[in-house]
């Protein structure tokens, strides 16, 4: 026996079973995948064929979800706005607004007539945990045809806002949605109303735009009066320039207002009937929806001095006023200085920005903020309203469309 020559391991038996049915399994998918993929490369031919087998992507379910959720959503929808009732739906009030049965000037929540259809209204939805991630579906308003289209959310942070009665829930930055749109569940719950809240976006829950909606219909209609005043917020650098440390400060004051001989540009507005002034909201909940001859007293800083100062509320043609949806700042010799711009509003959709610079309105060259407001305010319902503006050095022109 030749003892220098290396002895072989023995194979077992289970080992070699398992190698041949590896073998096998490895020819079968081949063959299948070539009967299932005839056009595709014979080099790799697994793949493919496994791909078939694993679970259906996430985004695919959730696109056959969103299509079963349509047909629940279609009866709800009246153009861009909800159905409540059988005869009534709710929206944000604008210049395309018709048949308004009822409307809070503060939050611009409008309940408007509806064609008669016996739907059932929408189930409002009752999240038992905001922090948990979730998909929900928003109706998509800048197409004619219901169109829904899903957002992922984080998380839900209830918040206090002065426009709403009950708390709203705030959106993460960066989630793309449009003011007046509604939200879904994915099972057709009604979770709320995106609207803007100052500079942020929010949702009202669905529970609070349908007692609000319910408060508007038993509201009987009143003629509409404010201040006359437009306000903005209270910076550092102009707390310092006033002495203010809290409040608001005047922007803007209509010359043909209730306010004009009361009020000027760059005061600053502390509180409103002993209410402190904490913000251009504030302002907005408090001196917006007063009735015609309602009085207010504000306490008004003014070069180191404190006042209290009685202002009078007057019948003023709200529905451009509360639409223009910008804050304007006089810019002598230019015309009138965009501040801020508020999401979905008229000057929005205009494509105006803050930092923009108004040159021209209408037939008026370097129109002062109430020029804009007045050639805005006299247009008729349909009509558009010829701007010129400058960005960057640029001019331009937009069209403010009523």
């Amino acid at each position: 026996m030749n003892h220098g020559l290396a002895r072989r391991p023995r194979v077992s038996r289970e080992t070699r079973l398992l190698l041949i049915t590896a073998l096998l399994s490895v020819v079968a998918l081949w063959i299948l995948a070539r009967i299932r993929f005839p056009d595709q490369p014979a080099g790799t031919p697994v793949q493919p064929l496994l791909t078939q087998l694993a679970s259906r992507p996430a985004l695919d379910s959730l696109a056959s979800e969103i299509a079963q959720l349509r047909p629940r959503v279609e009866p709800l929808m009246v153009g861009s706005a909800l159905r409540v009732r059988e005869d009534a739906a709710v929206t944000l009030l604008d210049n395309s607004s018709e048949g308004v049965l009822g409307a809070d000037p503060v939050s611009r929540l409008a309940l408007v007539s509806a064609p008669f259809l016996p739907a059932p209204p929408p189930v409002p939805w009752n999240p038992r945990d905001l922090q948990e991630p979730r998909y929900l579906i928003v109706t998509d308003n800048s197409t004619s045809a219901l169109a829904l289209r899903p957002v992922f959310v984080g998380s839900l942070m209830p918040i206090r806002s002065p426009l709403w009665p009950q708390p709203i829930w705030l959106m993460p930055a960066g989630t793309e949605l449009t003011p007046g749109s509604f939200v879904f569940t994915t099972d057709a719950l009604f979770a709320g109303m995106v609207v803007a809240d100052g500079h942020q976006l929010a949702v009202v829950p669905g529970t609070v735009v349908l007692a609000e909606a319910e408060r508007l219909s038993r509201q009987p209609p009143g003629a509409a009066a404010d201040l006359g005043v437009e306000v903005q917020e209270l910076t550092p650098p102009i707390a310092k320039a006033t002495g203010a440390s809290t409040g608001v400060v005047v922007t803007q004051v209509d010359p043909n207002g209730p306010s004009a001989k009361t009020l000027a540009v760059g005061d600053v507005l502390e509180a409103i009937n002993d209410a402190p002034l904490e913000s251009p909201l504030h302002w907005k909940a408090r001196a917006f929806g007063l009735s015609p001859d309602e009085s207010v007293r504000v306490r008004v800083r003014r070069g180191g001095e404190v006042r209290e100062l009685d202002l009078i509320a007057a019948s003023i043609e709200r529905h451009g006023r509360l639409t223009l949806g910008m804050e304007l700042r006089s810019a002598p010799g230019l015309g009138s200085a965009v501040a801020q711009v508020e999401s979905g509003s008229m000057a929005d959709r205009a494509g105006l920005r803050a930092g923009d610079v108004i040159t021209l309105a209408g037939n008026t060259k370097s129109p002062s903020p109430a020029a804009v407001m007045r050639a805005v305010r006299n247009a008729s319902d349909g009509e558009a309203v010829l701007v010129g503006f400058v960005r960057n050095g640029v001019h331009a022109v937009t069209a403010l469309e009523r």
